[in-house]
């Protein structure tokens, strides 16, 4: 029997977003479902996109953790997973730790909440509908912001920085924590803290999202000139990186994104 095959979590099943309630805007960038169809076989690789989530399953509640490479999660044909994604620099906060402490990591809930965490697992799994799961979580979640420290601004703006395409490399990471009023060892400290790993593999992360990003909005236009407008030195250095961050070469996630 062969292996079974891999592809983007993007590529399988029925993905959708949607805004949180306005009481977790500041917390929380937006949630999400994410099903599966009943003859499904093939393994999901979700790729780093430099951001955790708060997720349930039928398996229970988790904290997925900031990834530095694709995650493999183990999920079944029929399955629905839902979510909600932490605005950058807000995690460490709900959490109360660092977010290096969960890198590559999926955490139950009830590890960091207990028996809340357990509760509201068991009151998800008496919903009927992903729309209501939603609801509740989000309904649960803004009964506790309350007592959770704002996020932090420097993480948000070092995160909608390194988002957008630069050329300078290790001289943006440098200017970026000048202008912030950080030394190297401090910035890199709380880079570690909010995102789970230093400014420079998080510009790495973010600069592979904006590949993904040009890729699904010019399906045509040529991979040289696609890795240049995302921020890669030239074509050559974007293969490396894409392959070596989401486990696909840039060919087989076009390939992908066009079946």
């Amino acid at each position: 029997m062969g292996q079974k095959e891999t592809v983007l979590a993007s590529s399988a099943g029925t993905y959708s977003e949607q805004p949180t309630v306005a009481a977790l805007a500041a917390h929380f960038r937006c949630t999400w479902s994410h099903s599966l169809p009943s003859g499904f076989d093939k393994h999901v690789a979700v790729v780093p996109d430099g951001c955790s989530d708060i997720l349930w399953s039928r398996r229970g509640f988790f904290i997925a953790g900031p990834d530095r490479t694709a995650a493999l999660p183990s999920l079944q044909a029929g399955e629905t997973v839902i979510g909600i994604r932490f605005q950058p620099g807000a995690a460490a906060h709900w959490l109360k730790l660092s977010m290096a402490e969960i890198t590559g990591e999926t955490v139950a809930l009830s590890d960091l909440w207990g028996a809340d965490g357990e509760d509201l697992h068991e009151r998800l799994s008496g919903e009927a509908s992903a729309a209501e799961k939603l609801v509740l979580m989000q309904s649960v979640l803004e009964s506790r912001a309350a007592g959770v420290t704002a996020p932090s601004h420097d993480m948000r703006r070092t995160f909608e920085h390194l988002a957008q395409p630069h050329t300078g490399g290790l001289a943006t990471v440098e200017t970026l924590s000048r202008t912030l009023g950080y030394g190297e060892r401090t910035f890199r400290r709380r880079c570690l803290e909010h995102f789970g790993y230093g400014p420079k593999t998080l510009e790495r992360i973010l600069r592979l999202q904006r590949f993904l990003s040009l890729l699904r909005t010019n399906r045509q236009g040529a991979l040289s000139i696609l890795a240049v407008d995302a921020g890669y030195a030239d074509q050559a250095h974007m293969c490396r990186e894409v392959q070596m961050l989401s486990g696909f070469s840039p060919k087989e996630i076009r390939r992908q994104a066009a079946a």
